[in-house]
């Protein structure tokens, strides 16, 4: 689905994507809250909120709006699909390395709720060196495999 929009700063430091409301109401029914969002040739995997204030939108944080190349607050154009991948999120590398090489981690992290294991693929994938993604997420595998569910517990 195409849609026809704007970045919107919507505080200090804050900004959204709009998405006029009958199409943020099909796009929930049709593709879900989870989505890829294609533009000035990236893409994200986000999800499609609804507020009060806001109606539908995605949220533009910085990472966000540097992958789809939004330099300023302007008309956009992006293509929404569904996101069929596993966890709705690009998995690092030296992540799936680490619960390749370990089933039991593996298993725990399965267990863990989708937002958990989203939150724990983004905290390995935000550091720039590999070093430390690899540092991360072995902590996390010797965390899961100790027991741990909280996700504080999980990081540290």
């Amino acid at each position: 689905m195409i849609i026809k929009t704007y970045l919107k700063r919507v505080g200090h430091n804050m900004y959204l994507i709009p998405i006029p409301g009958k199409q943020g109401e099909q796009i929930l029914k049709e593709f879900g809250k989870r989505v890829i969002c294609k533009g000035n040739g990236g893409k994200i995997h986000c999800a499609v909120q609804k507020s009060k204030t806001h109606g539908f939108y995605i949220g533009a944080g910085k990472d966000a709006r540097k992958k789809l190349k939004i330099q300023s607050e302007g008309e956009l154009v992006l293509t929404i699909q569904e996101d069929n991948s596993k966890y709705q999120l690009e998995v690092p590398e030296e992540l799936s390395e680490v619960l390749e090489t370990d089933p039991e981690a593996s298993e725990r992290f399965e267990a863990l709720t989708d937002g958990k294991k989203r939150s724990l693929i983004h905290y390995v994938g935000k550091a720039k060196q590999s070093m430390t993604r690899i540092n991360r997420a072995l902590k996390i595998a010797e965390n899961l495999k100790f027991g741990f569910t909280d996700l504080k517990e999980l990081m540290s």
